[in-house]
């Protein structure tokens, strides 16, 4: 614990130090600043690979890399914008002045598609593009270099307390961006996705999602860079920035849940959401066609921000259909024989939806 309380101090004044110094003088970031920015950003990657392990993938790296190249177009600044892997166990990503990036192997575990790395990335990338580490320097300038000597001296001796110390420190000032910060890049970084083709709803299940990981671990450390502050009120901003600019909500696809299938099993083709079963029934072309056509009105239909009074079943037999959100799924008078009652086929629905929120306990669905 000493130790890491001694490493978050002295990354703190290899951080701290030289962009405070810079920041009382220099102008508002722009392309003219950055010879200066990206030399400080490598002595700060210098110190990082010193005290963490970088991953030397390059198949992974080049991945990343092209999400970068993707998203980098729709960035107000031409920087040297690259991303590399550190081995750490905290779920983190951060970015440094001048462009650079990293994102921990634990990280890249927790997000769930391509999708929500790519919004992880937007994100970092905004902070670079604003030069958001400069203006929360400005900031923080008010902890003296005379405070920092203290807080280095009690860690190096391995004062009982230094590990508080270490966490104050990283609270104030270590890419501890203020709240208006963070939504700035959430927003833009919401727009750069739309703007590249990926599904804005990433930022909204990555944010969610590391939110609900705080709530079941209280004591949770997310890294020695990540502490993004009041998850709720950055969530309801960027839901709220989404529904402003008219763009749908659909966690789904980004978190891979609410997939339907049809499969053979045996001599039967099967109807499945996430692998449970909703109608099976013999091998024919009529049941190809009539399967094939529900799982294609189930995947415009199905949504993690579905209510369960969403699907419903209209009407009374034999004339009843399976409604969801206002939209015609299934009419009993249109289904095969061994077609399941219509309650029975909308239980399924609704299990299997209960079913996908458990994994992903996202919050405010119905909004």
């Amino acid at each position: 614990m000493r130790k890491i309380a001694a490493a978050f101090v002295l990354l703190f004044v290899i951080i701290f130090t030289p962009l405070a110094a810079w920041a009382e003088a220099s102008p508002a970031p722009s392309m003219s600043t950055v010879p200066r920015e990206e030399k400080i950003g490598r002595q700060v990657s210098e110190a990082i690979e010193k005290k963490f392990a970088r991953v030397h993938d390059p198949a992974a790296e080049a991945r990343l890399n092209m999400l970068v190249k993707t998203l980098t177009p729709y960035m107000e600044r031409n920087l040297n914008y690259n991303i590399r892997i550190i081995e750490l166990d905290e779920p983190n990503a951060f970015s440094l002045p001048g462009g650079q990036m990293y994102i921990t192997t634990a990280m890249l575990s927790f997000l769930r598609s391509e999708a929500e790395i790519a919004a992880i990335i937007a994100h970092e990338l905004i902070h670079a593009d604003r030069a958001h580490g400069i203006v929360q320097s400005r900031r923080n300038n008010k902890l003296s270099l005379l405070t920092i000597a203290g807080m280095i001296a009690a860690a190096a001796a391995g004062a009982p307390e230094a590990a508080m110390v270490a966490s104050a420190i990283q609270t104030a000032a270590i890419n501890s961006y203020s709240i208006d910060l963070e939504k700035e890049a959430d927003a833009k970084g919401i727009s750069a996705l739309l703007k590249a083709g990926y599904n804005p709803a990433a930022m909204l299940t990555m944010m969610e999602r590391m939110y609900m990981e705080r709530l079941r671990h209280p004591r949770y450390e997310p890294g020695i860079y990540q502490t993004h502050p009041e998850d709720e009120e950055r969530i309801e901003a960027a839901r709220k920035f989404m529904r402003d600019m008219g763009v749908e909500v659909r966690r789904k696809d980004v978190v891979g849940v609410l997939q339907v299938d049809v499969a053979p099993v045996g001599g039967d083709l099967r109807l499945t959401i996430d692998g449970a079963e909703i109608i099976s029934l013999p091998r024919s072309s009529e049941s190809d066609l009539f399967l094939n056509e529900l799982k294609e009105r189930l995947d415009l239909t199905l949504a993690l921000e579905l209510a369960p009074y969403d699907v419903q079943v209209h009407g009374e037999s034999p004339d009843g259909s399976i409604i969801i959100k206002g939209r015609f799924v299934l009419r009993e008078r249109e289904t095969p024989e061994g077609v399941p009652p219509l309650d029975e086929i909308r239980a399924r629905i609704t299990l299997s939806l209960s079913n996908a929120r458990k994994k992903n306990p996202l919050t405010n669905y119905y909004q």
